[in-house]
């Protein structure tokens, strides 16, 4: 799935990475997470960083080989490494629907923030039908209007960052672990508020859909990856820091905007007059960032499903990306955003659960696609990554099938969003949510899969081997 030319370079990836994972809910760190590792919540922060690593490292490795030069991402990573076109299908189908649901929610978040003439509903519709005209004009416009609005976010992040290193109290890290829990688990609670940290890194794949895109992809994309994703968790670290350094733990709870409020005191000024421009800011870049994810998913299961691998003359998969935003513009219209959001975190901790044990077999079920990887580390190492991945991704998802859909949504970035009005119907047992939302979409894809193959053999279409890469 490649078309046009390749004008993007690494700024605009790492602008993507740095979109993504950031999100709306960056100013709000470390919310939910110092109740859990007190005083040491950063620990738990740069802990997430590096079991995000491990993933981002599995991802690399596919993205550096021939694969790489593709946006169809994990579809073609999993159905080539077992080849086998089903196992690709299925372990990707909720990815559109998850990030269109997200991009629902984003909308109708940025429409609450800003004061304009309208309803909600119809400003978020408004934002989404320009955020899908911007696709439509071509992949380097998305990649320069996301490169603008992450950097602009980025660089309010390191001067409100700079401001609150100025004004951090030492003391309020002693003691270290204040509470009896605290002090007769520091590790369990560590390890229970950087799996809680781990949510904020979902969606760190996004920057593979870039790869029809960017010059060079089997070296950018893996390098953006990977340096995206550690340079975030170093970050979001160091924001924890402050805001804990700021704003005493015992008080976290009085924080509107945690790391904001911890800034502003830096700055001297109202942490209301940094607070919404910053969030405005925060969610236009994940926007535009995420946008990217479900548009080329769409677009890569285009070789089981050929409409959708048809591309205008920028290089858009445009029938993918009109099908992607009428799905989010139609739950924003029905109210159903909530039923959209069920799928979000089990379709992707699933897809990163296949997608960390695929990396852990691939030396062994696909030699050949291991050889030709340009990032490529011992098979060990790879396997110790892989496992590692797979195991943090499967707890996510196990939290995703035990939590109701707004606890566990609320971990992520997005969190700040779910509030509210838009938490209430979340609020549900995920065996009322999350597992049939799930199964149901599983079970539409399936109708899907095979309603595909009697459409190619009825054209004639002819698929390629597996065996190419």
């Amino acid at each position: 799935m490649a078309g046009g030319p390749r004008q993007l370079s690494l700024p605009h990836a790492l602008g993507v990475v740095t979109g993504a994972l950031l999100g709306a809910g960056a100013l709000y760190i470390p919310e939910r997470v110092e109740n859990l590792a007190g005083p040491a919540t950063p620990v738990s922060f740069l802990v997430a960083g590096v079991g995000a690593l491990a993933l981002a490292v599995g991802y690399a490795t596919f993205l550096s080989s021939p694969l790489g030069d593709d946006g169809a991402g994990a579809y073609l990573h999993l159905s080539r490494a077992w080849r086998s076109r089903a196992v690709g299908f299925f372990a990707v189908w909720p990815k559109p629907a998850a990030y269109a649901a997200l991009l629902a929610l984003l909308a109708q978040y940025l429409a609450r923030l800003v004061p304009v003439a309208g309803s909600t509903d119809a400003v978020a519709l408004g934002v989404l039908a320009a955020l899908l005209l911007v696709h439509l004009a071509g992949p380097a416009v998305v990649g320069r209007l996301g490169l603008l609005l992450s950097g602009a976010f980025a660089l309010f992040i390191v001067v409100l960052l700079v401001a609150g290193l100025t004004v951090v109290v030492p003391r309020n890290f002693v003691p270290l672990f204040p509470t009896p829990v605290l002090r007769e688990q520091p590790v369990s609670s560590l390890g229970r508020g950087a799996l809680v940290a781990l949510f904020g890194f979902v969606g760190f794949e996004v920057v593979g859909a870039l790869a029809g895109a960017v010059r060079s992809p089997r070296t950018t994309l893996p390098r953006a990856l990977v340096g995206g994703v550690a340079g975030v968790g170093l970050l979001v670290t160091l924001m924890a820091f402050v805001t804990l350094g700021v704003v005493p733990w015992s008080r976290m709870i009085f924080a509107s905007v945690p790391f904001v409020d911890a800034a502003a005191s830096g700055l001297g000024v109202p942490a209301g007059t940094l607070a919404t421009p910053g969030l405005v800011l925060a969610t236009l870049a994940a926007l535009v960032a995420l946008s990217w994810a479900p548009t080329r998913a769409l677009a890569g299961v285009g070789e089981v499903v050929p409409p959708l691998a048809h591309t205008n003359r920028f290089g858009t998969p445009d029938v993918a990306c009109v099908a992607v935003f009428v799905l989010a513009g139609t739950l924003v219209f029905l109210d159903a955003v909530s039923v959209g959001l069920f799928l979000v975190v089990p379709g992707l901790a699933l897809l990163y659960v296949v997608h960390g044990l695929t990396v852990t077999a691939l030396p062994l079920v696909n030699a050949d696609l291991y050889a030709a990887c340009a990032f490529r580390v011992p098979p060990r190492l790879l396997a110790l990554c892989g496992l590692s991945g797979a195991s943090l991704s499967g707890l996510l998802l196990w939290q995703a099938l035990t939590l109701d859909p707004a606890v566990v949504l609320g971990f992520t970035r997005v969190g700040p969003a779910v509030t509210g009005t838009t938490a209430d119907p979340l609020v549900r047992s995920p065996m009322e949510s999350a597992v049939p939302a799930l199964v149901g979409w599983e079970t539409l894809g399936l109708l899907v899969y095979v309603a595909a193959r009697d459409y190619r053999e009825e054209i004639g279409a002819e698929l390629e081997p597996l065996t190419r890469f």
